[in-house]
């Protein structure tokens, strides 16, 4: 095994990495920097790497936000319907991902739950899904009376773990909802291999991860649906916003339809022929969009950039690995910059307590087990729709008593599988936007706690 670096070893190790991804070191390391003793962390009293803010916030606007919106707000066109903001960003979303089509919405949850409702999830039916995720994904499912059948995490990642799919699937099965959480896909290969098999359509909770790739495939055009939000914490924002991605020209045609209160999206057929509701996305959403798609361009090779040099510089410390991609062709988007963290390569110093003193020093990380909160299996929201009317109506006493009992089997979800690996996640879009020089210091202030883990656990 390699031995754990120290600030001195892994700062003059890591030079040929600095220069070979074309960041520039930190102004200031000189000779004397690579033999003095490391500096006193911050956390106990010692100077900071970073006292100063970062150089942007988020979301990050100009004035083309501004000439976008003033736009499409004189135009008094304001609805997509006699606009054309909405339909002129769909073309181009679905040439950029690579799909047959993009239906805009009003949220990423709409999207998810338009998919399901076109895909013809109802009363008595199962979606099998994670428990780690944000609760829309939840919600979409039980608002259609069906039940969510969650499926344990892998340890590793925190997503579903694909190799427990197939023992979910009942013949009440519907669908399956993938999450792909902040930018990390998951094992997609593997679940359109089970679905395809079994001839259960697949809705990627995409929402978190636009431009994530794998195989040079673009998450979101794996399934039946893909669904994406341009939420306000997302990556590519215009404050709520969402689309449904598809291939399927008559599925498209559905979602298309399903989003406009159940107007023919083809035009074909008067009147409201299929069903829906609106979730239309407005004008000004799109027109926010639009010139926000610029920036994300340019924001996504930024992150690129300084998250591949992060993995690679970083990875060099035993300890810290990057985390486990399904298939080596992935492509990362960095939303939520990660690193696993191995607590016994850093003398038993606890994940949350290492975040703790970089987060000290400027550099806003989180750190512990990969949990969204506590999992969506144990929000009260869920035995809300299991008692109600129309859940008992649609499932019966016993299959509800025997879902509840399946709850209690997600042992790694729920720590009852201790997980060997921690990890470390970037509290903050910022960071990776930033200079080379902003992104150096995240590398100075990891090798500063390194350097202190005896000051740091004794603390």
């Amino acid at each position: 095994m390699k031995p754990t670096v120290t600030r001195r070893t892994f700062i003059r190790g890591t030079g040929a990495a600095l220069a070979g991804l074309a960041i520039t070191p930190r102004v200031g390391l000189s000779a004397a920097d690579l033999t003095r003793k490391p500096d006193k962390l911050a956390l106990l009293g010692g100077t900071p790497v970073r006292s100063q803010p970062y150089s942007s916030t988020w979301p990050i606007i100009d004035k083309a936000e501004e000439d976008a919106l003033l736009t499409a707000l004189k135009s008094r066109n304001w609805c997509c319907l006699r606009g054309h903001c909405v339909y002129d960003f769909e073309k181009t979303f679905a040439a950029a991902m690579g799909a047959g089509r993009a239906v805009l919405s009003n949220g990423g949850t709409t999207a998810l739950g338009a998919s399901l409702a076109c895909l013809g999830v109802g009363a008595g039916d199962e979606v099998i899904t994670t428990p780690n995720t944000f609760i829309a994904t939840i919600n979409v499912i039980t608002n259609l009376h069906a039940l969510p059948v969650y499926v344990d995490i892998d340890p590793d990642t925190g997503s579903i773990d694909a190799e427990l799919i197939e023992e979910a699937i009942t013949e009440n099965t519907r669908a399956i909802l993938p999450v792909h959480l902040a930018g990390f896909p998951v094992d997609i290969e593997k679940i359109m291999s089970i679905a395809n098999q079994h001839r259960i359509p697949v809705v990627e909770d995409a929402c978190q991860s636009v431009f994530a790739e794998v195989g040079g495939k673009k998450v979101g055009t794996f399934g039946a649906t893909g669904c994406i939000s341009f939420q306000e914490w997302k990556s590519l924002v215009s404050g709520e916003g969402g689309a449904i991605l598809c291939s399927d020209d008559e599925l498209g045609r559905r979602c298309a339809s399903f989003v406009n209160n159940g107007r023919d999206a083809k035009g074909e057929i008067g009147g409201y022929p299929f069903p829906g509701s609106n979730h239309r996305m407005t004008e000004f959403q799109a027109a926010i969009l639009t010139a926000q798609y610029e920036k994300f361009l340019r924001h996504d090779a930024a992150r690129q950039k300084h998250g591949r040099y992060l993995e690679e510089t970083l990875g060099k410390i035993t300890g810290f690995s990057p985390r486990k991609r399904y298939n080596p062709n992935t492509r990362f988007t960095y939303v939520q910059f990660e690193m696993d963290y191995d607590p016994e390569a850093f003398k038993d110093v606890p994940a949350a307590t290492f975040a703790k003193a970089l987060r000290a020093e400027g550099i806003p990380f989180n750190g512990g087990p990969r949990i969204y909160r506590g999992g969506c299996h144990k929000e009260g929201m869920l035995e809300e729709h299991l008692n109600s009317r129309g859940f008992v109506k649609a499932f019966g006493k016993a299959r509800l008593k025997a879902y509840r009992e399946s709850l209690k089997k997600l042992q790694v979800m729920d720590g009852l599988v201790p997980a060997k690996k921690q990890f470390l996640s970037m509290d903050s879009k910022i960071p990776l936007l930033g200079s080379d020089r902003e992104t150096e210091d995240i590398v100075t202030a990891f090798a500063k706690v390194v350097a202190n883990l005896d000051a740091l656990r004794s603390a």
